[in-house]
C-alpha cells in the first residue's frame, strides 16, 4: 500500500512540474516576443530628439533653424511611435495567438506610415543636397538594421535545431570518404 502511495504521489509531482516547465516556456516565449518587438521600435524612433538634431546639425551642416524643425519632426515621431507601442501592448493583452500575425502586420503598415510621414518632413526640411546625404545616411542604417535582423533569424534558426549542423558535418564526412576511396581505386 505505501509504495502504491508513494508512486501516485511521485506521479502527481511529476505532472505538476511538467506543467509550470510549460507554462514558464509559454511565459518566455511570450517575453521574448514583446521584447523583440520593443527593441525593434526603440530603435526605429526612440533617439532623443535634441540628440539627433544635433546630430544631423552636424553631418548635414545644418542652420538653426532646420535644426529646430527637425527637433519637431523626431518628437513627433516619437510621439506617434510610443502611442503605437501602447496601442499595440492593449490590443496584444486580449489577442489571442492566432490574430498576432494580423496585429504585427497592422503595426508594422502604420510604422511604416509613420516613418514615410517623418521622411517627407525630412524632405521639406533639408535642401536637395542635405536630402541626399541624409537619404544615404538613411539607407546605411536600413541596411545595417536587415543585417541584424537576419543574424538574429539565423542565430534563431540555430538555436531552434532548424539548421542541423550535425547532419550537413556528415554529408561532408561522407563526401570526402567517397572522394579518399574513389582516389584509393585510382592507384589500384
Amino acid at each position: 500500500m505505501k509504495k502504491i502511495s508513494l508512486v501516485l504521489i511521485m506521479i502527481m509531482f511529476s505532472f505538476a512540474t511538467f506543467a509550470q516547465v510549460k507554462k514558464e516556456h509559454k511565459d518566455k516565449d511570450k517575453d521574448h516576443m514583446e521584447h523583440k518587438e520593443m527593441k525593434h521600435m526603440k530603435m526605429m524612433g526612440d533617439e532623443d530628439p535634441t540628440e539627433f538634431s544635433e546630430s544631423m546639425g552636424i553631418k548635414l551642416g545644418l542652420n538653426a533653424d532646420q535644426k529646430e524643425a527637425i527637433k519637431k519632426a523626431q518628437l513627433k515621431r516619437k510621439e506617434n511611435l510610443m502611442e503605437l507601442k501602447v496601442d499595440h501592448q492593449k490590443e496584444m493583452t486580449g489577442e489571442d495567438a492566432e490574430d498576432m500575425p494580423k496585429e504585427r502586420a497592422e503595426m508594422h503598415e502604420e510604422m511604416m506610415k509613420i516613418n514615410s510621414d517623418f521622411r517627407e518632413s525630412m524632405k521639406e526640411i533639408l535642401d536637395d543636397s542635405q536630402y541626399a546625404k541624409w537619404e544615404m545616411m538613411h539607407a546605411d542604417q536600413m541596411k545595417m538594421h536587415e543585417k541584424k535582423m537576419k543574424m538574429h533569424e539565423e542565430k534563431k534558426m540555430m538555436h531552434d535545431g532548424k539548421m542541423k549542423m550535425h547532419g550537413e558535418k556528415g554529408k561532408m564526412k561522407s563526401t570526402k570518404t567517397k572522394e579518399k576511396e574513389d582516389h584509393d581505386d585510382d592507384n589500384l
